[in-house]
């Protein structure tokens, strides 16, 4: 049960002086993460009871679909207080469908607990979460789960964080009776004269004052100094403190408490400075508004204040409310270190940046959606309604593409078959329009294979624009994207409409872009080189409509005339794997179309790269934990596009 606010508490502007600290939770799918969350809201006396992932009753994962699959979907918060400090809980998905979801909510973190299951220890996701919380700069506590569980062997996952992540973790303490449901955390004892020699001989590999005390003055770190120490290291990201626990009996939850709010940077706010956010979240509320959840990073948002949004044109903020423990509570503003829902932005995009610019905001990284599936609906009288609602998703979240095909079906851009369902729950949560989906493929490109040339001139049959233009369509080498040439003079601009060369150059690059959308094959269109030859006009000159629309058609019809050539993504792979199983990784790769480099060893670990179709990348990943022991670790990115062979019969 959710604890409250009064109403008039929710109301009054909120002036208590304070800290607050954004905490993520990661983990590899089963880790237990979301019940560690619950563990951690009721410890932290946010909750009366805790909910249980298996009984959908935890306060995080909220969507149908989560509760019934056991698994976070969305980013979501929850507070709680300790101290002066406010915890805001940021509860990720740990799926690889969502990876883009994760980044978003990575950058607007302060620190991050990646919990660890004490039997299956370090994991795929383990380790890919891992390098993009390095990546990002965010601190990290490493938190060993499940110690109660038959199998749990805490000293066997620390020996695996130490050969796979880092060998600069910092145990805090063993575990007693692990895997029987006695299990507990032992903390360092400070009463024995050796654990201050091993935490200073620890310490001093990563921080010169600790050594330097040590070397010239035979200092050894105590309970305070080595906490101070800690602190620093983790805060700049040089060590990686680690707890244990159980979140079904709450075992460890409490010291885990202490660990973050003593070693993790929380932030006091400046009121004064220029206001700049972050979105990591967007959703409806009941009246079907758009409500963004945003990081304040600097100064104050407050109610009915004009926001630049994504560098465009300003919000008008029209209601505020804070994540508080007792949940989201209406307030007039909001201020630094905050996590905030705000109303009233309504043309905000996930990742959009809010107001001022402040130095030092991680880049988010993640590669687009390498599928593409048909969503049609299971009512066609509710088609047109899908595609206003698919727009709308489109609109809230830029990795969601939308496009029609030449049938006139909707097509949408996923990562997987998760996020798919993920879609269908949101449609028919938020819209009533229940889908069905069909046809999955990987994203593909055309190019041209050869010259095209098209004209359309004033006075041809069917021609009703007052305006001539012509273009010849020819190939480009592979990445160059589309060049485009005005190879007319200057006297056949017309200037009356575009002032300069320049501008009437910028529209055609945005005329162009609805027939290069979708090519003759249902691609888009690139690595091209368009040279306009032919532009003219009557006096008084055409209309913008007029230019837009005979360019279209004369671009459609010059790709036609050229023809084009399909191309399928190929990306470059990293594989990590267990050097046993490397034969059998190979051969996984051979059968897929892979082309792998020379396998480097990396103590018991075989690192292999090479490139592979995108459209094997699935079954891989699907047979790649039988074929590595469940060790496998494969992280890919696009590299290229070559033209699309038949792929042979299904191998696996």
């Amino acid at each position: 049960m959710h604890r409250s606010h009064s109403p008039q508490d929710s109301e009054r502007p909120d002036h208590r002086p304070g800290r607050w600290l954004n905490l993520g939770v990661l983990a590899h799918v089963d880790a237990g993460k979301t019940s560690l969350t619950e563990a951690l809201l009721h410890a932290g006396g946010a909750l009366d009871q805790l909910g249980r992932v298996d009984d959908g009753t935890t306060q995080t994962d909220t969507l149908a679909l989560e509760r019934r699959r056991g698994i976070t979907i969305r980013t979501a918060v929850a507070s709680f207080a300790v101290g002066d400090v406010t915890v805001n809980l940021v509860d990720t998905p740990g799926h690889p469908d969502f990876i883009a979801e994760v980044d978003r909510s990575l950058a607007v973190l302060d620190g991050a607990i990646l919990v660890l299951s004490a039997v299956e220890g370090v994991q795929a996701q383990t380790i890919v979460l891992y390098r993009a919380l390095r990546r990002l700069g965010v601190p990290v506590v490493f938190m060993i789960n499940k110690i109660d569980r038959s199998g749990a062997d805490p000293d066997r996952v620390i020996a695996a964080i130490r050969r796979r992540l880092t060998t600069a973790v910092v145990p805090l303490g063993t575990v007693r009776a692990p895997g029987t449901p006695a299990a507990a955390p032992v903390p360092l004892d400070w009463d024995d004269p050796g654990t201050a020699e091993a935490t200073t001989v620890r310490l001093a590999d990563h921080d010169d004052a600790v050594l330097q005390a040590w070397v010239d003055r035979g200092r050894l770190l105590d309970r305070s100094s080595f906490t101070a120490a800690l602190g620093r290291l983790t805060r700049r990201g040089a060590c990686q403190p680690l707890t244990y626990g159980s979140a079904v009996t709450s075992a460890g939850v409490t010291e885990l408490i202490t660990t973050v709010t003593d070693l993790m940077p929380a932030e006091a706010a400046d009121p004064t400075a220029p206001v700049s956010g972050q979105v990591f979240k967007i959703e409806r509320d009941d009246s079907g508004d758009r409500v963004c959840s945003v990081r304040i990073r600097t100064g104050t948002l407050v109610v009915r204040e004009l926001v630049p949004v994504g560098g465009e044109e300003a919000g008008r903020v029209t209601r505020i409310e804070v994540f508080e423990p007792g949940g989201p509570t209406h307030r007039d503003r909001a201020v630094a270190g905050q996590i905030a829902r705000v109303h009233g932005l309504g043309k905000a995009r996930l990742g959009d940046r809010l107001g001022a610019e402040p130095a030092g905001l991680p880049e988010l990284n993640f590669p687009p959606p390498a599928l593409e599936t048909t969503i049609v609906t299971r009512d066609h009288d509710q088609q047109l309604a899908l595609y206003t609602a698919l727009s709308e998703l489109g609109d809230r979240d830029p990795l969601i593409r939308l496009r029609t095909d030449d049938q006139g079906a909707s097509r949408i851009s996923i990562y997987g078959e998760v996020q798919q369902q993920v879609i269908a729950d949101t449609l028919l949560l938020e819209h009533g329009i229940e889908v069905d989906f069909h046809s999955t493929t990987v994203i593909c490109i055309e190019r041209p294979a050869g010259i095209g040339r098209a004209v359309l001139r004033m006075g041809d049959p069917d021609h009703l624009f007052g305006y001539t233009f012509g273009v010849t369509v020819e190939p480009h080498r592979p990445g160059a994207g589309l060049e485009l040439i005005l190879d007319v003079p200057r006297s056949e601009v017309p200037m009356h409409v575009y002032s300069t060369v320049d501008a009437f150059r910028e529209a055609l690059g945005r005329y162009v872009e609805l027939p290069l959308a979708s090519g003759p094959q249902g691609w888009r269109v690139t690595d091209l080189r368009l040279i306009v030859t032919e532009s003219d006009f009557n006096p008084p000159g055409p209309s913008t409509t007029h230019v837009k629309h005979t360019v279209e058609q004369v671009v459609a019809e010059a790709v036609r005339q050229a023809g084009t050539i399909v191309c399928e993504p190929v990306d470059r792979f990293s594989l990590e794997t267990p050097l046993d199983a490397i034969s059998g990784t190979l051969a996984l790769l051979g059968r897929h179309r892979g082309v792998p480099d020379t396998p480097m060893i990396n103590g018991a670990v075989a690192v292999i790269t090479g490139t592979v179709p995108t459209a094997e990348l699935d079954p891989i990943r699907r047979n790649l934990h039988n074929a590595t022991h469940g060790e496998g670790l494969l992280e890919t990115r696009l590299d290229h596009y070559t033209p699309r062979r038949p792929r042979p019969g299904p191998s696996d």
